[in-house]
């Protein structure tokens, strides 16, 4: 069993059988230029032990490095990203795993393999498509819609539903490529002054052909992947 807890905007915890991770951590003490519209229910030090730590792109809202720093140091965590962001990190180079699109990375349990993203914003945009224990979960970054989302076999599709990367419309038809048995959108509550409904995907998906499930996650909240 995989536990996947969401703490808002990108920042999602997954907890393997033999390992912990954390993508795109990010909190109320982080700073931004971005105007923040909720709260991130977690506090640095409240985060527990991690083994890992994914960085899906180099934006402020998705990139905090000092936090990212901190927790490496503090739990001798193993920061996977691009090279341009681990560069810009000072934490020994043994905690440093570069990422690269043909490449699959074994660590702590987790198979984890970089996918295309793509997002004008940012220099080095990724999606992550994490395997544990058999459970699939694709965390996509932020990226617009992209073809080769057929590609993806996944139990869970974590999917950004945002006014900078994907409307409804192009959710559900992200969702109509991948086929997941759960999606779990994400970056629709704390930076997006205008905020897309994820009630009004979760109908559309419910009155689609899909047999998707909509999980609709607000901050703190944990699902259980069986």
């Amino acid at each position: 069993m995989v536990e996947l807890q969401y703490f808002g905007h990108s920042f999602f915890k997954i907890v393997g059988k033999s390992g912990t991770m954390i993508i795109d951590p990010i909190f109320d003490s982080s700073k931004t230029s971005f105007e923040k519209f909720g709260k991130i229910p977690i506090k640095k030090e409240s985060v527990g032990n991690i083994d890992l730590i994914l960085l899906t792109n180099d934006m402020e809202d998705h990139f905090d490095k000092i936090a990212v720093e901190e927790l490496a140091i503090k739990h001798n965590a193993t920061v996977i990203a691009h090279d341009s962001i681990l560069t810009s990190l000072d934490i020994p180079r043994n905690q440093k795993t570069s990422v690269f699109q043909a490449n699959e990375i074994f660590l702590n349990g987790f198979k984890i393999k970089p996918v295309i993203a793509h997002c004008p914003q940012s220099f080095c945009p990724t999606g992550f498509l994490i395997d544990s224990d058999g459970k699939k979960i694709y965390h996509a970054g932020v990226t617009m819609l992209l073809e080769t989302f057929a590609g993806i076999k996944t139990d869970v599709a974590i999917l950004p539903l945002s006014s900078r990367s994907m409307d409804v419309v192009d959710v559900v038809r992200a969702a109509k490529m991948i086929k997941p048995k759960f999606l779990v959108p994400m970056q629709y509550d704390i930076f997006e002054k205008v905020r897309l409904d994820p009630i009004d995907l979760k109908k559309r998906i419910s009155e689609s052909v899909l047999l998707t499930e909509t999980l609709v996650l607000t901050p703190g909240k944990k699902m259980k992947i069986k």
